[in-house]
């Protein structure tokens, strides 16, 4: 095709529907004259907002369609992919601003990537919150025949674009970000619906700094798709951990494992999964099992933050946390000790501190969540003390009180493994263990800590829900109010 001069270039914008003739003389009035001079013409059309670079390049190439589906002005390209490309897009009659995911043309005629493409769209539409792009409509073009749908558009970009130049995000925004994507994968859980491709460029960032999970479930959709190469990038991430820990596809532990991936490449800057091309090697257990700790030099946050993405990164689906909603009161926990800290309040006094009660004697029970709840404290409850220690390992606590009177030697027993466990993470807990009179020997067998106390009850002198709640107080560094 010969090459356009700036009046034919400005008549096939016209044609095309791009501009009006009084936008073009607008244009002209803006240079001071009727241009022959092409890119002069173009770059005063840019700035008046007539056309955008994407527009103009393709009337550069002489291209008298695809400016326009259903309707809808296409501004620019966001983002390609085997199945479809997404575009940002304006309805010219009302100005609202959309992202479209459009079909490509050769698989226009394909019924199976067809019903895939919209069973996508319906997906999307079942998922209204907040913290997910919403899909809007699922539509055709009567003109090209392109399926396409219609989208929430988010000015800002992906986590990828938002780390290229911030490098690595402070623990406590790094947070507010998981805090939204996995209010998003909780409200998808709950009907039914994990992700299958948690990754940076699958969370966006808002303008106002909102995070919103995108592409919601497509691995799955896509994954009996004939042709391999278009399915490896969608699954073999989720396929090497499952493969290495024996889940099932579609379980939401996974989701969490890479939602702790995106946590850690926050946090450090750098990914925990080295990034390879080829397929059998991401898929070796050996990468997931091998991953690097985050180091305390180049992070700074205190210990909860390193266990919080310890738990979510850990390779036994069992020691993850087991669901959105566990994991997103587990961030919320060290969400308020990162704010108390910022304000300089000391513990106990910035916020409710949780305190777990193993106890059988459920009219004791009743007795001690009344009065710690009444100093403050949040109170958990269980009778048995496996219990408080899968808890602690998902969502560390600030206090332990194991009544081995009543738990017998397995409360012994876990009592110095979760103490043991603080320790280890460099965590504060503090714990106080009853033993019976019988049991008075048991206190050597507790492992010595300045943030530990035992407790004998006596037939002379009965522990008392005052001296257990001064015990905890003292441990705390808290001075608590005389009964």
């Amino acid at each position: 095709m010969a090459e356009l001069d700036a009046a034919a270039l400005a008549q096939l914008a016209i044609k095309v529907g791009l501009i009006t003739p009084a936008q073009l003389q607008e244009a002209y009035e803006e240079i001071g004259e009727k241009t022959n001079d092409l890119n002069k013409l173009l770059n005063a059309l840019e700035r008046k907002d007539k056309l955008t670079p994407f527009q103009s390049a393709k009337l550069l190439k002489g291209d008298t369609d695809g400016y326009f589906l259903a309707g809808y002005r296409l501004l620019y390209k966001i983002a390609s992919g085997s199945f479809g490309r997404v575009y940002r897009a304006d309805d010219p009659r009302t100005g609202r601003v959309v992202a479209l995911k459009v079909l490509r043309r050769r698989w226009s005629d394909d019924k199976q990537r067809i019903e895939l493409f919209n069973r996508e769209g319906r997906v999307g539409m079942s998922l209204q919150h907040p913290n997910i792009v919403e899909i809007l409509a699922i539509n055709q073009d009567v003109t090209t025949r392109q399926y396409f749908f219609v989208m929430e558009f988010v000015e800002g970009g992906n986590l990828r674009e938002f780390l290229a130049i911030r490098k690595k995000v402070e623990a406590r925004e790094a947070l507010r970000i998981m805090d939204d994507a996995v209010q998003g994968l909780a409200h998808a859980y709950a009907r039914g619906i994990t992700h299958r491709d948690i990754k940076l460029t699958n969370i966006l960032i808002s303008t106002q700094g909102e995070a919103k999970l995108v592409d919601f479930g497509l691995a799955q959709i896509y994954a009996n798709v004939a042709r391999e190469v278009d399915r490896v990038e969608r699954t073999v991430e989720y396929a090497g951990l499952e493969k290495a820990t024996g889940v099932k596809s579609g379980d939401v532990r996974s989701d969490i494992f890479f939602l702790g991936c995106v946590l850690y490449e926050l946090l450090t800057g750098r990914s925990p999964l080295e990034r390879i091309r080829d397929k059998h090697a991401r898929m070796n257990p050996r990468r997931f099992s091998d991953v690097q700790p985050m180091r305390r030099d180049e992070v700074d946050a205190p210990s909860s933050v390193f266990q919080l993405v310890e738990t979510m990164m850990s390779l036994s689906p069992q020691r993850r946390y087991q669901t959105p909603s566990q994991l997103l009161d587990s961030i919320r926990s060290v969400r308020r000790e990162l704010e108390n800290t910022a304000t300089g309040s000391k513990p106990g006094t910035g916020g409710p501190q949780s305190i777990y009660v193993v106890e059988t004697d459920e009219r004791l029970m009743a007795k001690i969540r009344t009065k710690f709840k009444e100093l403050g404290f949040r109170v958990l409850i269980a009778n048995d003390p496996i219990r408080a220690l899968d808890r602690y390992r998902q969502q560390p606590y600030q206090g332990l009180i194991i009544d081995a009177r009543t738990t017998g030697e397995d409360g012994l027993m876990t009592f110095d493994r979760i103490m043991a466990e603080a320790d280890r993470h460099g965590q504060s807990l503090v714990g106080v263990l009853l033993l019976s009179d019988e049991q008075a020997g048991w206190a050597y067998r507790v492992h010595p800590r300045p943030t530990a106390a035992v407790l004998v009850d006596t037939e002379k002198r009965r522990v008392t829900l005052k001296q257990l709640h001064r015990k905890v107080m003292d441990l705390l560094g808290i001075n608590g109010e005389e009964d």
